[in-house]
């Protein structure tokens, strides 16, 4: 399918990924790049963790080995970043607040990105600094009743919360079961299960997910990563009730899908945006549920999601932007416009949801649900 490789070449080759070993931060990954200031933003930790996974997925996918040595170049870097600050830091950019700041989410994500590259490298190192990354998230993030304390103050080692939705307890907290479960180890699958059955502290009856606990307003990324925690718990623990809570959270989105195929961002809100990287989890979450059941329940909403995120795909012809995708359509007093921001994780998303949906009759649940990312 042109539009997969389309992506994958912007993901491998517009710079997005440091690949110039004498830089100095070789195997770093942008944020995303700015189409009015012709550049990278900033280097992030979380996505280069989420960029592991991605490189484990197109491994699989060629048995390439120029996947494995960028990984490896990824995993240096972030390894790097783990020693120097002591965790992963929110991002290496001009706001000294990135440096300062430690998210329970960016940590889980790298440490699934680690499982990953030792996955397909064999690197014992890689598998010892994801339970350094899971061992403090047990110590110090997950609270008694399975809600994960979301960003720590790195110079105080103070928890703390932000008017920042990212910044507070949430159900995108149910994510972190994800390595916890990967790795396999009794203590971490105890954790795991207390953090997955946190779903009942957040979905509403309507099948939603409430962004915090007790608030009226729905995510729709975090809504997702509930959905990607639940499916992939539901995946190793055989737990049914996991697979029909992720079905009542996708059933709700069903209702709201709009006429061109989005879903909106937010509900009670006052943020109004079509973004395309809740899509593109959407469509693979789909397509995991009909992999399991082998019924085409959501196989029709997927394509109508996928109809508009490809409306989102870069066409330009600027090799540091074509292929990739733009992260949203945000509401101006003008109307809907285009967001400026070709986006990473937006764009690692839509490459697996493109081959998912383009494989869908072929695919299986037992070896999709492994590359879940």
């Amino acid at each position: 399918m042109e539009e997969y490789e389309r992506v994958k070449n912007w993901l491998i080759s517009s710079g997005l990924c440091v690949q110039n070993k004498s830089d100095p931060n070789v195997g770093a990954v942008h944020s995303f790049y700015d189409t009015k200031k012709n550049e990278f933003g900033f280097l992030y930790p979380e996505i280069t963790g989420y960029y592991l996974s991605t490189m484990k997925f197109l491994y699989n996918q060629e048995e390439s080995d120029k996947y494995l040595e960028i990984a490896k170049l990824c995993g240096k870097w972030l390894s790097s970043i783990y020693d120097r600050y002591g965790g992963i830091v929110m991002g290496m950019g001009s706001e000294q607040r990135m440096l300062d700041q430690i998210f329970s989410f960016d940590t889980s994500i790298c440490a699934k990105g680690f499982l990953d590259l030792y996955e397909i490298s064999g690197d014992e190192q890689c598998k010892q600094y994801a339970k350094k990354m899971l061992d403090w998230l047990v110590s110090k993030c997950v609270e008694e009743d399975g809600t994960i304390k979301p960003v720590m103050n790195r110079k105080s080692q103070q928890f703390m919360e932000t008017p920042m939705w990212y910044a507070q307890k949430g159900c995108f907290g149910i994510k972190l079961a994800i390595p916890f479960l990967q790795y396999e180890e009794p203590k971490f699958k105890e954790t795991a299960i207390k953090i997955v059955n946190t779903f009942t502290k957040f979905q509403n009856h309507d099948g939603s997910f409430a962004v915090h606990l007790g608030s009226k307003s729905v995510n729709l990324h975090s809504h997702c990563y509930a959905m990607e925690g639940l499916v992939y718990a539901y995946s190793v623990l055989k737990d049914h009730k996991y697979l029909e809570s992720c079905k009542r959270g996708l059933d709700w989105v069903v209702k709201n899908i709009n006429e061109d195929g989005s879903v909106f961002l937010w509900t009670n809100f006052n943020y109004k945006s079509k973004a395309a990287y809740p899509i593109a989890q959407l469509i693979r979450l789909m397509i995991l549920v009909d992999r399991v059941e082998n019924k085409p329940r959501y196989k029709e909403a997927a394509r109508h999601l996928t109809d508009f995120l490809l409306t989102l795909q870069a066409t330009e012809e600027n090799p540091k932007m074509n292929g990739g995708f733009y992260e949203e359509f945000y509401k101006s007093v003008l109307g809907w416009k285009k967001q400026s921001r070709i986006n990473s994780w937006t764009s690692m998303f839509a490459l697996q949801a493109i081959n998912w949906i383009e494989n869908y009759n072929t695919a299986s649940f037992e070896n999709s649900i492994k590359y879940l990312y």
